[in-house]
């Protein structure tokens, strides 16, 4: 599990920096050419928003890891310790459900938009590939959701 680990959190560091680099330096240049040279770039702004795009739905498996998506701190700190366990456990198998409902759900969605052929407006490309950074977030989520759960339960172990 150590290596699964290390292997996306390579993963979700290595695509965080790319894509908000290339969003930086693709608004960055539009703005050379809009403002400087009067000429403005008309895919800049679908890259850009599909960057942003894809950096978001990846981070729903790097939020899930460090804890910052779901939680209320003041109902569980007054709860006696094992009742506290199982109220987190059940937050954390929710995440799982929903992940998995959320990865089936948008993988349909990307399978049916590659079978219609649409493209995107500016950059002509399928608009599936847009689409996939939704199945592509929720597959991390799921994964982080299930480590979420053992970690959960080795810990409840001690």
């Amino acid at each position: 599990m150590k290596k699964l680990d290390h292997l996306l959190d390579t993963y979700e560091t290595a695509s965080f920096v790319l894509l908000l680099s290339a969003m930086t330096f693709v608004v960055f240049i539009q703005v050379i050419c809009r403002y400087i040279l009067q000429a403005s770039l008309p895919w800049s702004e679908e890259v850009s928003r599909y960057c942003m795009i894809y950096t978001v739905f990846i981070g729903v498996g790097a939020g899930l890891k460090a804890g910052t998506h779901t939680g209320v701190d003041a109902l569980i700190t007054v709860l006696p310790s094992f009742i506290r366990w199982w109220v987190i456990m059940i937050e954390k198998v929710l995440c799982f459900a929903l992940s998995a409902v959320f990865l089936v759900l948008s993988t349909e969605v990307v399978v049916k938009l590659f079978q219609s052929g649409q493209k995107s407006a500016t950059l002509f490309i399928p608009i599936a590939f847009a689409y996939f950074a939704m199945p592509l977030g929720f597959l991390g989520g799921t994964v982080r959701s299930l480590q979420n759960i053992i970690i959960h339960i080795k810990e409840g172990r001690r």
